[in-house]
């Protein structure tokens, strides 16, 4: 029985991303991990809030202009790095670019992984929460 599970759910994974094919591979990477619980998902955008007392912070997300901003819970687990290099709570500001990679869940979402992005693809996300009023 287990064995038919699995393959069943290799088959919806292949027939899901084969059909997603023009929307190419990131799109349909997202689509699968939102799909599917438990999976890690990743939020790009920007610090609007640090609450160092109770571990978490706030992030504005640049690609979906009506997402409510949402809050992480940072762990002891939790990595925090720029450039491939890890961080502390120190660099995390309010306006700061990340790339949070979460499990989603009722309430805060457990962050377990923080990128505080840097050269392009940070001035990408400040231009982007600029457009939106952030």
């Amino acid at each position: 029985m287990k064995t038919r599970v699995k393959v069943l759910g290799a088959a919806v994974l292949v027939a899901v991303l084969g059909g997603v094919g023009c929307a190419g591979t990131k799109e349909a990477a997202r689509d699968v991990e939102a799909a599917v619980p438990g999976l890690s998902q990743k939020r790009e955008g920007v610090v609007t809030d640090v609450d160092k007392d109770a571990y978490r912070i706030a992030v504005k997300a640049v690609d979906d202009p009506s997402a409510p901003e949402a809050w992480f819970v940072l762990t002891p687990d939790t990595k925090l790095e720029r450039d491939g290099q890890l961080v502390t709570w120190d660099d995390l500001d309010e306006g700061t670019p990340v790339r949070v990679s979460f499990e989603p869940a009722t309430g805060p979402e457990k962050a377990h992984k923080v990128e505080i992005l840097t050269g392009n693809k940070a001035d990408e996300v400040k231009q982007k929460a600029e457009h939106l009023g952030g």
